[in-house]
């Protein structure tokens, strides 16, 4: 197995640290850093690149989460629904997608 690139000092900071009695953090991170640094913990962070966050995608239409119940037997028609849709279609339909169907045809 490969070894981290951190790990030397990782090992010496330990090594210095169990000398040390308990709650002496800052003068183990002084011998650490040195001199010009007293009294401020070392840079543990890693050195590699950060990935960019992608941006996310806003979805064309403006949409709103809700939630429904529907009994049982209505829920299943949709589900049968979508099952044969399913399979004329060659894709997954889902039943959410015939119940907006329906309700975008129905007139308010």
């Amino acid at each position: 197995m490969k070894k981290h690139r951190d790990a030397d000092e990782l090992a010496a900071r330990i090594a210095a640290s169990a000398g040390q009695p308990a709650g002496m953090r800052s003068q183990v991170a002084s011998t650490a850093v040195g001199p010009e640094l007293t009294g401020s913990l070392p840079d543990t962070r890693s050195p590699r690149p950060r990935k960019e966050r992608k941006e996310t995608k806003l979805p064309e239409t403006d949409t709103v989460p809700i939630s429904i119940r529907p009994d049982r037997a209505l829920l299943n028609k949709y589900v049968l629904k979508a099952a044969d849709r399913t399979r004329e279609a060659g894709r997954v339909i889902s039943a959410q997608q015939i119940m907006l169907e329906v309700l975008e045809r129905g007139d308010i």
